[in-house]
């Protein structure tokens, strides 16, 4: 197996991989899954989604922002790499799928470092400190903020997202896979310590791999395939829309502050909120909270105090899935064989779709792990 110059993985000769790979859902870790296995020569991929269409969930409840200036070295290294795939869509993308770069800035009460070089040795994202009164020139509304300044970061932005999901799941159909909606995994079969077939209320499909990308849900499918324990947990976050507003400018940046963790950028002629509340919940839809409007009240007064009252219009709520470290589960399961993980991707998934589809897709072809990717691994929740 080689690897060609665009980095996907190539099988000798021109080769067809003919194993049978299940996936267990189409948001964006799953759809993008499927979408680098069939580029890369998987034959037989079929894609489970309980519900009647993709992106009810995580993959279609949150802000759609590109975010690259991040702590975790390896999570860097793929949001970089995962932000460039969206910049640089493939020639045959088969949607046109808008991407507005006006980049983000990250207020901070001190001086923050940017960050440091990734775990590849490529150099870091693009990103300069600038104090606080140039941040204001550029979004006057800004004014008598309490920060010092900012991390600015060009490259970030707001993509489409539900065209996004789209591309993935269409470009991997016209490749070969199937998606099957309306498919909830009932059972996961398991004969001598490897996975063997998988059924829903409708189908039963015998398969070499299975991928558990099942967002919030993928706790539960891996205890139902008898997998290791990863401790992913639900937490739900509201999002807050603003009528339009004349004060808005729509080529403002993301202003995310990561002091105080609220967030805002231009939306319809308006603003997109979150007052990044955090608060565990269950697998679904969840019930938005009057009180959340109230933390977001609280946190826009302290941190922009020159925002006039804004006019809420809508709001919702969805779930970020997150491991107590905060680190990705992509990786074989180390207790059943033929299980991986592509899960709890947090607040990332926008950007790190592409990048975590990779890498899944090239340990299912290769059928390891490569040694960049061991902070991921369910393997680091086993007990010592």
């Amino acid at each position: 197996m080689s690897v060609e110059q665009n980095g996907k993985l190539k099988l000798p000769g021109g080769a067809m991989d003919k194993r049978t790979c299940v996936i267990i859902g189409a948001g964006l870790a799953g759809a993008a899954t499927a979408y680098h296995l069939t580029r890369m020569g998987l034959e037989r991929v079929v894609v489970f989604e309980q519900e009647s269409m993709p992106g009810i969930h995580s993959s279609g409840r949150n802000a759609a922002m590109i975010r690259q200036v991040v702590n975790h070295p390896t999570i860097a290294q793929m949001a970089l790499e995962g932000a460039a795939f969206l910049r640089r869509l493939p020639a045959d993308w088969p949607l046109v799928t808008s991407l507005s770069q006006n980049g983000s800035f990250l207020l901070s009460l001190t001086r923050s470092p940017l960050p440091a070089p990734t775990t590849r040795g490529s150099p870091a994202v693009e990103a300069e400190w600038k104090p606080i009164e140039e941040i204001v020139r550029k979004v006057p509304v800004l004014e008598g903020a309490p920060h010092q300044g900012g991390i600015w970061c060009p490259t970030d932005g707001v993509v489409d997202v539900h065209s996004l999901l789209q591309g993935f799941l269409r470009s991997a159909i016209d490749h070969g896979a199937q998606l099957k909606l309306a498919s909830k995994v009932h059972h996961i079969a398991v004969n001598g310590g490897r996975v063997t077939a998988v059924q829903t209320q409708n189908d039963e499909i015998a398969c070499d791999v299975l991928v558990n990308a099942g967002g919030p849900w993928a706790g539960e499918i891996g205890q139902r395939a008898g997998s290791a324990s990863v401790p992913l947990v639900p937490y739900r976050r509201h999002i807050f829309i603003t009528n339009a507003l004349k004060w808005v400018n729509p080529d403002w940046p993301i202003i995310w502050d990561i002091t105080n963790e609220v967030y805002f950028r231009p939306e319809s002629g308006g603003l997109l909120l979150s007052p990044c509340d955090e608060i565990a919940d269950r697998p679904g839809i969840p019930p938005t909270d009057a009180s959340a409007a109230e933390l977001l009240a609280e946190k826009v007064s302290r941190s922009f105090p020159a925002m006039p009252d804004l006019p809420l219009q809508n709001s919702w709520a969805g779930l970020r899935t997150l491991t107590p470290d905060r680190r990705f589960v992509i990786g074989w399961d180390p207790k059943v064989q033929g299980f991986i993980w592509v899960a709890g991707l947090g607040g990332h998934g926008v950007t790190v779709s592409s990048s975590a589809g990779r890498l899944a897709a090239e340990m299912i072809l290769r059928g390891d792990s490569p040694f960049e990717c061991d902070p991921f691994s369910p393997s680091r929740f086993l007990e010592s």
